[in-house]
This record gives structure tokens, sequence and C-alpha cells, in this order.
């Protein structure tokens, strides 16, 4: 393409930034892998489409960013992203757009920013790195996950520190210690 990349109003100015921005926990060499996509794809769609048909590019926080451009895309790569990597996965149901977790003397509901319907739970026992999700918080002691935000059935007990993480209609527990 004969247009320069970082002046194309095609791709947010973030995703733009991630895509040329190379941290340790990239794929070595992803930067020279978008600069050759960039240079031979016609248009920005095709260029779009080659950075998220290459699995070395996934560990890429450019590569997300990219991805959440077309939500529809992002939940689907992201759900089996998750699915295949996580330790344990589970569904929790929302009436009040939350995922609730807490003891039994104090519950929290997170917001899932999007409303009712179903949130997806995955549960890593080691510390991951994680591009493709928001970081919301930690958490540390003895808490619970609900089945229902507006319920008391617990789905999981978790022991320990998480740092808690989230994308469209996914929570992710990862274990800190």
């Amino acid at each position: 393409m004969k247009k320069k990349f970082l002046y194309t109003n095609e791709i947010k100015d973030f995703t733009k930034r991630c895509l040329n921005n190379e941290s340790i926990y990239d794929f070595q060499g992803s930067i020279e892998i978008i600069k050759e996509y960039w240079n031979t794809a016609k248009t920005v769609s095709e260029f779009k489409a080659l950075i998220l048909n290459d699995k070395r590019l996934e560990n890429n926080q450019g590569y997300w960013e990219l991805a959440k451009e077309d939500e529809d895309f992002y939940y689907k790569k992201l759900s089996i992203y998750l699915r295949d990597r996580a330790d344990e996965n589970f569904i929790t149901t929302s009436d009040i757009g939350s995922l609730s977790i807490g003891t039994k003397d104090f519950k929290y509901n997170i917001s899932n920013c999007y409303g009712d319907g179903i949130n997806n739970v995955f549960i890593f026992n080691k510390c991951t790195h994680l591009e493709c999700l928001d970081f919301l918080t930690t958490v540390e002691g003895n808490f619970n996950i609900y089945d229902y935000d507006c319920g008391n059935s617990i789905s999981k007990t978790l022991k320990g520190r998480y740092g808690i993480y989230r994308g469209v209609k996914v929570f992710v527990f990862v274990k800190l210690d």
C-alpha cells in the first residue's frame, strides 16, 4: 500500500501504536511481519485479515487491539484463545449486568459492560500475560464467584491473590502467587 501506516484513518491510533511496539511478550520479529503485511496488502481490510489470521501474532497487544475493532471476531477469537489455555472455565448468568464475587458476609458485582446474559469465566492457576483483555483489579483472600449475580449459589471458591481481567462477555482470574 502506498499510504503510510501511521496516517491511515481506518485503524485506531492506539492500535497502530501497539502494532508498532514489540514487547518482551510478543513473538520476536512481529514488527517485521506486520511491516511486511502492510507493504504487501492492497487494502487496509486485507492488511487486517493478514494480521488476524497469523497465529504467531496472538501475543502481540496490537493483534488484540485490532481484533477489538471487529467485536464479533474479537469475541469468537478470544473465547477460543482463552478456552485453549485456561486451567478451568465455566459460565455464570447475569440479570444486573455483572459478575458477582465475595464471601458470605460481603459481595461485589463487577460490571460486564454489556448487560444481562451469560458471563464466560476462565481461571488460570499461574501468572499469564494476557494482552487480549483489560486489567481491572486484584483481589486477595478466600472468595467466591457466584453463578448468578442476583443469587447466592457458588460456582467456584478461589484462595490466594488473583488479577481480574475483563473482555467482551469474559472474565479471567489469574493466580498471582
